[in-house]
This record gives C-alpha cells, sequence and structure tokens, in this order.
C-alpha cells in the first residue's frame, strides 16, 4: 500500500470559496482513485484535507501500488462447431483464437445449461499508480468547479487563482504532475509568504505538518477558526467584555490567514453616540472586525482584528486598524448627523426617483401599495391594531434607502429606518416594524417580532409576489432576481410561527388590485392562484424534514388558501399514519374514488333518495356514517382534524364488511345509486380534512 501527499500552491484563494473548495478535493481524490480501482475499502482513507489562502493540500494513505488485473471473459463459437469429425479445429475456432491473440490449443471450454463453448480470459495488466497518478491528478485539477475561474500569463490553464507551486508524492517520489502551462509538480513547498516564506522540501504528509507548522501555517481551516475564536474571546475578556463571535465572521477571517493572529485595538468613545448596529458594521461587514460588548449589550469603544502575521510590534499594526476604522467611524457619524436633518416622512417623496421594477414602477408606488395591503391585514386581525398604524409603518418602510447611512452601509436597510423614525417623533410601534419589516431576510433569519412589522413584512413581500407573477417574472431553476422564494418562504413562516388565519386568494386579489389597470398581463385569479400553487410548492420544501409530501398534496387538492390550516390538516394527518387501520382506510378510499370515477357523474343518486339499503352492510355503513358526520362536524369547525380523523378511523370495519358482502355495482339502477350515493357519503366525510385517497400507502 502506497502513500500519496498532493498540495497546490497559488496567489490568495477568496476566503467564501475555501471550504467549499477542501470539500471538493476531497471528494473528488476519493471518487478518481474508485474509478481508477485505486482505492480499496476499508484500507484506502483520506487523512486529512486542508485549505489556506496560499494552498490546497490532500492527503492519502492505503493506496493500492498497482491495479488489479483485468480479467475479460470470452466466449467463441460451439464446441460442435469449432472441430470437424476428425477434432481438427473449424474456421469458427481458429477465428475466435486469432480474435483473442492465442492459438486454438490456448482455448478452454465452458459448460452452459445450452451446451459446452470454447472461451478464453483475457488478462490485462493493471497499471502502477505512478503511471496513473499524473493524469489522474491533472484531471482533478482542470475539472475543479470554482464559482469564478481565470488564466494567467499567455497559459490556457483556468484556475480560481495563479498556481504557483505544486507538490505531488507518492511513497516519497515525485509524481509528474504538469499543468498546461508547463508548471511540473516537484518535492518543494513555500511557507508563510512574509514569516517563513522558504522553499522547503517535504519527503511525506507527517513532513509537510511538520513544515507548516515549522513555517507558520495552520494548514486546517477548523484549526485556524478554533484559534480564532479562542484567542478572540479572550482578548474581549481582558478588555472587561465580550465579543461579537458571528460564526460567519470567524471562519472569514479563517479563510483570509494562515497564522491568525487577533490584537485587541480601540476606537474613540464619541462614536459610541452611532447606533450600534452601524458600528457593528462598520466593523464586521466592512474591516472584517469582531465588536466588543459589555455585559447590558452595549458596544464598548475597542475591537479584535485578526492579523495575518506575528509583527516586530504588533502596536503598530493596532494603529494601523485603528486608523482605518477611524475613517469609517468618521463617514457614518457625518450620515448620522446629516440624515436626520430631512425627517422620515419627508423623504418620500424622493423615493419618486427610485425604480422598484421598470414595468411595476418606482418605490413610492410600492409604499402606497404597501400602505393599503397592511391596511387590509390590520383590519383583519382580531387583536385591536389599528390599521392606520400599519398603514404608517408601510408607507414610511422604504424611506431609509434615500439616505446617505443606507447608501453607505446598505446592511442596514429597514435598520436605519427605525432610528430615523424615531428621530421625527413616529410611534415607537412603527419604527419597531420598519425595522423589522425585511426579515425573514432568510432560513435562518428570525421572522418579525411585532404584529406589526409581520403585516408590513407580509404587504411587502405578498405585493413584490403579485406584481412579478403579474408580469411573469417567475422563478425559473437557479434564477430567482427578486427573491421570490425567498419571499414566499417568509411569509410561510410569518404565517406557522404567527398563528396567522390569511384567506390568501381574497388577500391576494386585493394586491392585484392595487396595481393600476394595464400594468399586469395576468388577471387577477389566475395571478392568485398561481402564487398559491406556488406557496404550496414552497412549503412542501418546508415541511419536508417533518412530513412527507403526500400529506402536503392530500390537502392542497381541497384548495384551500389558509395555510396554517393547510399545516394543522398536515400534522393531523401524520398522526393518522400511525393509526392501524391507516392502510386499509386509504386503500378503501382509493377503491372509493375508482368507482365513483367510473360511475355517471352525472347522476348524483344522493340526496332524499339515499337510504340504509336492505342489506345489513348497507345499513351499518349508513348508520356508522351518519353518526360520524354528527361527531366530526364540531371538531372541524374548531379545526380539531386530529380528533376527527381519529372518529373517522372506526369506519374501517362497517367499509371492510360492506365491500365484502355488497356488490356496489348492482344491476338495479335504483340498488347502484344508493350505494354509489353511500360511498359518496363516506368520502364526503375524509374529505372535510383531505383527500385520503392520495395518500400513500403499503399494504
Amino acid at each position: 500500500m502506497s502513500d500519496l501527499l498532493w498540495e497546490i500552491g497559488c496567489e490568495e484563494i477568496p476566503s467564501r470559496m475555501l471550504p467549499d473548495a477542501a470539500a471538493h478535493l476531497a471528494n473528488a481524490m476519493q471518487s478518481s482513485l474508485e474509478q481508477a480501482s485505486l482505492f480499496v475499502a476499508q484500507e484506502t482513507r483520506i487523512l486529512w484535507c486542508h485549505a489556506t489562502p496560499r494552498r490546497l493540500a490532500v492527503a492519502v494513505t492505503g493506496l493500492r501500488e498497482c491495479q488489479p488485473d483485468l480479467l475479460e471473459d470470452r466466449r467463441g463459437p460451439p464446441v460442435e462447431r469449432a472441430f470437424d469429425p476428425q477434432g481438427q479445429p473449424t474456421k469458427a475456432a481458429e477465428g475466435f483464437a486469432r480474435v483473442c491473440g492465442v492459438s486454438v490449443t490456448e482455448l478452454s471450454t465452458l459448460e452452459t445449461p445450452k451446451g459446452s463453448y470454447l472461451a478464453y480470459t483475457i488478462r490485462t495488466p493493471g497499471r502502477v499508480a505512478s503511471v496513473l497518478l499524473p493524469d489522474l491528478l491533472a484531471s482533478i485539477l482542470t475539472a475543479f468547479p470554482w464559482p469564478k475561474s481565470m488564466r494567467w500569463g499567455a497559459g490556457e490553464t483556468r484556475f480560481v487563482r495563479p498556481i504557483r507551486w505544486m507538490v505531488a508524492l507518492l511513497d516519497g517520489v515525485v509524481v509528474p504532475v504538469r499543468t498546461v502551462d508547463g508548471l511540473t509538480a516537484a518535492d518543494v513547498t513555500w511557507g508563510h509568504r512574509f514569516m517563513a516564506p522558504g522553499p522547503f522540501q517535504v519527503q511525506d504528509a507527517d513532513s509537510y505538518l511538520a513544515i507548516m507548522a515549522q513555517s507558520r501555517v495552520i494548514p486546517s481551516l477548523e484549526q485556524r477558526a478554533d484559534k480564532i475564536r479562542s484567542e478572540v474571546a479572550q482578548l474581549a475578556a481582558q478588555a472587561g467584555g465580550s465579543a461579537f463571535l458571528d460564526e460567519d465572521l470567524v471562519l472569514e477571517n479563517a479563510g483570509l490567514t494562515e497564522w491568525p493572529v487577533p490584537m485587541l485595538g480601540n476606537f474613540d468613545p464619541k462614536y459610541l453616540e452611532i447606533p450600534k448596529e452601524v458600528l457593528a458594521t462598520s466593523m464586521k461587514y466592512h474591516q472584517k472586525y469582531f465588536p466588543v460588548q459589555r455585559l447590558d449589550g452595549t458596544l464598548m469603544p475597542c475591537f479584535v482584528a485578526v492579523a495575518n502575521l506575528e509583527p516586530p510590534d504588533p502596536a503598530v499594526l493596532v494603529r494601523g486598524y485603528e486608523r482605518v476604522l477611524r475613517a469609517r467611524l468618521e463617514d457614518a457619524a457625518f450620515y448620522w448627523r446629516e440624515d436626520r436633518k430631512i425627517p422620515l416622512p419627508e423623504r418620500l417623496s424622493s423615493l419618486q426617483k427610485v425604480v422598484f421594477q421598470v414595468r411595476l414602477g418606482t418605490l413610492h408606488k410600492k409604499a402606497m401599495r404597501m400602505a393599503t395591503l397592511a391596511g387590509t391585514l390590520a383590519d383583519r386581525m382580531d387583536s385591536g391594531l389599528e390599521s392606520g398604524l400599519a398603514s404608517k409603518a408601510a408607507i414610511l418602510a422604504k424611506c431609509d434607502l434615500t439616505t446617505g447611512m443606507v447608501g453607505e452601509f446598505p446592511e442596514l436597510q429597514g435598520v436605519m429606518g427605525g432610528y430615523y423614525a424615531l428621530a421625527a417623533g413616529e410611534h415607537p410601534a412603527v419604527a419597531t416594524a420598519i425595522r423589522e419589516h425585511y426579515q425573514p431576510r432568510g432560513a435562518g433569519d428570525a421572522v418579525p417580532g411585532s404584529l406589526l412589522g409581520t403585516l408590513v413584512s407580509l404587504a411587502d413581500k405578498l405585493d413584490t409576489l403579485t406584481g412579478c407573477f403579474g408580469i411573469g417574472l417567475v422563478p425559473t431553476g437557479t434564477k430567482d432576481p427578486f427573491g421570490l422564494r425567498r419571499a414566499a418562504l417568509g411569509v410561510i413562516r410569518m404565517i406557522l410561527d404567527g398563528g396567522l388565519r390569511l384567506p390568501l386568494l381574497d388577500i391576494l386579489a386585493q394586491a392585484h388590485m392595487a396595481y393600476p389597470a394595464g400594468v399586469l398581463d395576468e388577471e387577477s385569479k389566475a395571478t392568485s392562484l398561481a402564487i398559491l400553487d406556488f406557496f404550496y410548492g414552497r412549503l412542501k420544501v418546508y415541511l419536508r424534514r417533518d412530513f412527507d409530501y403526500d400529506l402536503i398534496d392530500a390537502v392542497q387538492v381541497l384548495g384551500l388558501d389558509d395555510l396554517y390550516d393547510v399545516v394543522s390538516r398536515v400534522r393531523a394527518l401524520a398522526v393518522f399514519k400511525q393509526q392501524e387501520s391507516f392502510v386499509a382506510l386509504v386503500a378503501a378510499n382509493k377503491r372509493i374514488v375508482n368507482l365513483l370515477d367510473k360511475a355517471d357523474q352525472g347522476d348524483p343518486g344522493q340526496g332524499g333518495d339515499l337510504h340504509g339499503g336492505i342489506l345489513a352492510a348497507e345499513i351499518a355503513l349508513f348508520d356508522a356514517v351518519r353518526l360520524c358526520h354528527q361527531k366530526t362536524a364540531p371538531l372541524i369547525q374548531v379545526q380539531n382534524y386530529a380528533a376527527a380523523l381519529e372518529i373517522l378511523a372506526t369506519l374501517q370495519e362497517p367499509i371492510d364488511r360492506f365491500f365484502a358482502d355488497v356488490l356496489v355495482m348492482d344491476p338495479d339502477v335504483e340498488i347502484r345509486r344508493n350505494r354509489l350515493a353511500l360511498l359518496r357519503l363516506v368520502r364526503q366525510g375524509f374529505d372535510q380534512i383531505a383527500d385520503v385517497s392520495r395518500l400513500a400507502c403499503e399494504g
């Protein structure tokens, strides 16, 4: 068994690409070795796969030294045709031997149920790993799926950044991997760009890791992240506070450094007059610094930056960090001061110059539509919330987009609107709603914490969905420029988390009416139904961890537009699925649907003619169904679907008996009509909750 070490050294790789690059390298290495038959199950394994800004490296142990021989069994003509009566080989035998590259005497005989045949096993010797690996590694290199790649110089090789060196060793011997540009792998690596550049000669994976430690490189992304978390927390504690250890920021700093060295810096306390979100954004998003806060959550006038080296005089580097941040904070202080000179409501007219979408108009028009829709939503809520308050929050929600602060720090849209609303004397609930109305921004973001914020967020997202669907801007594949999938998922989460009972079709129709005639291509009903179907698609994705798709399909067919009610029914079906009678009842419902579909749909056969029948099985089912309807009606009224399904489950025995004893499609027309009507009554009982016949079942 052999060991392989491969390192690709290059210019700085963007930090956001490093985690995926390391994962891909490990997977590509294993799959390529498996395809080449060099990977041995239970023996070959990827020791590690590391990524730094300047290198990707992988080590493999237990590699086959040579491919196993390839055996190809060939079958020739039947023996009776291969030799004449004198036992001499015929042309058929000689031709088969010639194809196999041997003489007839070297052929063997294969016994099969159909008779005896000439046969030969061709053995192709396996190729040694040292011969296979140069092309194998080169293929991995050229097929690397970077989001963006580049060429450099006059060469044709494409990679995320120019490749400067390569190490490839099989049991200490160089594997001559060659790029298109002529760069050939060697046994020499390079260390930290400034502290210990090298070169360093490598013998194997162990010596490589030792060289990395010696040359001030921590090759493991996870180890660098752990070092950053630990030392940033220590420095913040020394300052008397705690650090904002945002995980994305930790990983970004780990991806920017090969030898991370956290350092504590300070800024003028006068900047603490600026909202803390502005300060945190300046530090985190623009400078990659970690803000430090007190126990009460207020910011301290200090931060932790992560250097990529150990300087002789850390104070010099810290002063540089402080100077850069001071310029950012000075800009923020200027915008904070200047933006408040124009009260937020007076900025509404400026939205007339900001285009939302060419066909859908400006943000000013969108704000007007949002105000109307938010007021309508507030009127539907039995919460005492004033519709005027909701309209006011909606109409001001986008005004901060015209401020200098949001222009400089786009991440603060909504947040700054809340501050500027308070500065203008608006109701605190309005300010909170403006701050929250972009939430949830994604799957990991929280929903708005206030009902008013929820209503404004719903109005914003439903207006966007209605407008985009109305002009045909429907997401396709990976293209979703207006974030409609995210918007739909946000609406679903707000409805479910808030327990909101909203008739979406009615609300979407009102959102459609808010657009002037001729703006939208699709009519209101078609647009609303398309959006509702879109919601169901996102609902399936959202619930897939807990519920099977067939549960949602069984409810969707009812055409309900109250998503909270839909999920309540899905949850009840999930409980119903655990009952012993589930399989039998679903199978019976499928049979009922098939019978009714085949029957004459123009002859309902129910109403006054429906009676208990003449057979005991009919009478028993008729009585059981009527009793179930009486018991389930009040439960369905209060959406206690689980209890209603439990009662309907008692129909299993009378349904089974009915099908065992009764011929539904009786030749007598009146009897057949009555029995079909009875089955319709059974189906109606279940259809009040879901179309159970659409559920998947086994048995």
